[in-house]
């Protein structure tokens, strides 16, 4: 097999410039993008022809959850094969959507990220979180108001379920086990969710010590802490102990986002899963009083996302869809797109996740030395963002280097 690519005839979107380049060539060599323009196809060159389209970097997610697959979410609701039948599936789709990495949010076990750095699974990189780190009675304590004990735990190596812990002590060594088990990050549950059972959605959960514990646990590792937070309340906390990356940030208030700005604390909005819910709400069987709550949330998160770029705020991007319903992770940008613009709103899926997740000397932009994980989009997404909402739209996806989807035969 050759090691290297010519894909030729393509517009380029580079996620640095708000234009699509003039037509050219991009070779790639040996799992990195190797020049732009003035290329030729030689002896052992494999070509894509890319006329008609707009190459992109590798679209990447900041929020999944690709083993919260089924309409309840636990998996214990069917067998572990169907379960793990599910989430590779899941894997497999996201790469098929045209998102060569995705940071997961909380859920699946790091063994997973494993199969698919072994070749054992085909999938986009995965930065896994493991198991989220919730307070009792948090968003991720999933017992409801009548049940004392707790439910299946986690099965290393094949399942991460939430860890409940109260203390700092307690929540350091919960995040000192994610990273032993292979974690890249971890993920805290600092404020009150709309699905959970039994927390106010308003409330405050984890104390800055505690989480301040996990943001040392994690610096000792040298990674980072991402906090699921709606209100500027949560959000204040998180930011005084360090965490890195806000989930959600909902009800954002100006002072809060000034502060974030400041201290260079990243934003990932999640509009998709809020007009999902919204729109949806029967398949969480929720509440005519949650259905209010959320729809107004959802509203308000698109002013939020308004603020914190106001305040230049590094905004991410994260879908945080969840069960069966997973997929078209692209329609995140589309609702963004329709706040920050086209150009924006695709930055925000490549570049600055990149650079929130430490690898913006390696992905996120099409740039010579960048690795080749790319993708051509039939027609120009600048011009009708919602082409990246659809996987047919997006023929063909390259990873290091190497066709992985071609949809349309355009590898030669």
């Amino acid at each position: 097999m050759s090691d290297a690519l010519l894909v030729r005839d393509v517009a380029i979107v580079d996620a640095t410039h708000p234009e699509p380049s003039a037509r050219t060539d991009v070779l790639l060599r040996d799992g990195q993008i190797a020049a732009i323009g003035g290329a030729a196809a030689g002896d052992g060159v494999s070509t894509v022809d890319g006329s008609g389209c707009t190459l992109l970097p590798g679209l990447t997610d900041a929020h999944v959850h690709l083993a919260l697959v089924t309409a309840d979410v636990l998996p214990s609701s069917e067998s572990w094969i169907a379960h793990v039948l599910r989430v590779a599936h899941m894997i497999n789709g996201a790469l098929e959507e045209g998102f060569t990495t995705v940071r997961d949010a909380g859920g699946l076990e790091p063994a997973w990220a494993r199969a698919v750095a072994d070749g054992l699974l085909v999938g986009p990189r995965i930065l896994p979180s493991g198991s989220v780190i919730s307070q009792t009675g948090g968003h991720g304590d999933l017992r409801a108001a009548h049940e004392a004990v707790h439910g299946g735990g986690s099965i290393p190596g094949l399942v991460a379920m939430p860890e409940i812990v109260d203390g700092p002590d307690a929540v350091r060594r919960a995040a000192r086990e994610q990273l032993r088990r292979g974690a890249t990050q971890i993920k805290l549950l600092a404020s009150g969710g709309i699905v959970s059972p039994t927390d106010p959605f308003d409330s405050n959960q984890l104390s800055v010590a505690e989480i301040a514990a996990a943001v040392e646990a994690a610096a000792d590792w040298g990674t980072y802490v991402l906090a699921h937070c709606h209100t500027s309340p949560a959000i204040e906390r998180a930011i005084e102990a360090g965490v890195r990356s806000i989930e959600h940030a909902s009800i954002l208030e100006p002072q809060t986002a000034a502060r974030m700005a400041e201290r260079g604390t990243f934003m990932v909005p999640t509009l998709q899963a809020l007009e999902m819910l919204a729109r949806f709400p029967e398949r969480w069987h929720l509440s005519p009083e949650k259905v209010a709550r959320l729809r107004s949330v959802r509203d308000t998160a698109r002013d939020s996302v308004v603020l914190a770029a106001d305040a230049g705020v590094a905004i991410g991007s994260g879908s945080d869809v969840v069960g069966p319903w997973q997929g078209r992770r692209g329609e995140e940008i589309v609702l963004k797109a329709e706040i920050l613009g086209p150009h924006r709103a695709i930055t925000s899926a490549t570049a600055t996740n990149a650079a929130l997740f430490r690898m913006a000397d390696r992905i996120g932009t099409v740039e010579v030395g960048k690795e080749a994980d790319l993708i051509l989009v039939e027609g120009d997404p600048l011009a009708d963002v919602g082409l990246l909402a659809d996987p047919s739209c997006i023929p063909v996806v390259i990873q290091a280097g190497r066709v992985v989807k071609d949809a349309t035969g355009r590898g030669g």
